[in-house]
């Protein structure tokens, strides 16, 4: 594998077409949001297997970096690490410069937080995907915080910034809670919807055989089988268990065996350090499941 470091004019075509791929036909992303004047400006790196492209980056000169793409049949080889360490050392060595930051995805926050980067204790939506704001001094190899990370940090968070549920749910599911229980009062609240989160909760289940999950509605309603949770509850239904009970009063996702995330349309408290806690939370919802009935809508998706 090697890393060009080239600049937006000289290939355009190339970066334009990972971008593209990934970016927005992939993830969705409105194309007035990818194309940017910071293109022009920065120093791009292209990752290349043999003769083909296979994804890229940007840096500019303050330090922030982005615009990190990894064509699908190439990730978890290696090249979103390449790109890194390219543009670290370009950094250190063309800019002088000792702190890189960038606005991750959050779903992608082991792969920068396991490369030393540090999370700001908030959330944003950044082209309607949940990121992290995360940075990295290169002078030095400090201990990393522990924010965000289950069973060490024992914050009790309130953020009231959109993305924060999505971002809590995708952090703690890249660790891989031995389940993922939901309670949902609300099923019009974001993040039951959002695709980045559908899609980890696809990953956590697939990263293991015995992984499971169970959703608990308080109700049913005309058309609730074209939820998007729903929808993937339908296509996974041997792994996520659906039922419905009209005494869930809140939204909640326990995720034993540390943390917990109850969410609202007005903020969104979590803990990823609370044994305690979530075990009485898990308790109530194993008497919740127990006196649960099966969803209709469900049953009728199956007929």
């Amino acid at each position: 594998m090697e890393i060009e470091v080239t600049h937006w004019n000289a290939h355009r075509e190339i970066l334009d077409a990972i971008r593209r791929r990934v970016f927005i036909n992939e993830q969705k992303v409105p194309e007035a949001l990818e194309w940017d004047a910071d293109d022009a400006d920065a120093v791009h790196f292209i990752a290349h297997d043999g003769q083909r492209a296979t994804g890229c980056a940007r840096l500019l000169p303050n330090g922030h970096f982005g615009r990190m793409a990894v064509l699908r049949e190439y990730r978890n080889q290696g090249v979103g690490k390449a790109l890194l360490r390219a543009i670290e050392s370009h950094y250190q060595k063309e800019f002088r410069g000792t702190v890189l930051r960038a606005n991750a995805q959050t779903h992608a926050w082991r792969f920068y937080h396991d490369q030393g980067f540090v999370p700001q204790p908030a959330f944003n939506m950044d082209a309607g995907i949940p990121h992290v704001e995360m940075s990295k001094d290169l002078a030095r190899n400090a201990n990393l915080p522990v924010t965000f990370i289950p069973g060490k940090d024992n914050q009790r968070y309130q953020l009231d910034a959109p993305g924060a549920a999505e971002g809590f749910i995708q952090v703690v599911s890249s660790y891989g809670p031995t389940s993922i229980n939901l309670c949902i009062a609300d099923p019009a609240l974001p993040v039951w919807s959002d695709n980045t989160t559908l899609s980890c909760f696809t990953r956590y289940l697939r990263s293991a055989r015995q992984r499971s999950m169970r959703i608990i509605l308080a109700e049913e309603y005309p058309g609730i089988a074209d939820h998007p949770l729903i929808q993937l509850q339908q296509r996974v239904s041997s792994r996520i268990g659906l039922k419905v009970y009209s005494d869930i009063k809140e939204s909640l996702a326990i995720m034993p065996a540390y943390s917990w995330v109850k969410i609202s349309r007005t903020d969104v408290k979590a803990c990823v350090n609370d044994r305690p806690g979530v075990a009485r939370l898990n308790e109530q919802f194993e008497d919740w499941w127990k006196l649960a009935q099966n969803a209709r809508e469900s049953r009728r998706l199956r007929l």
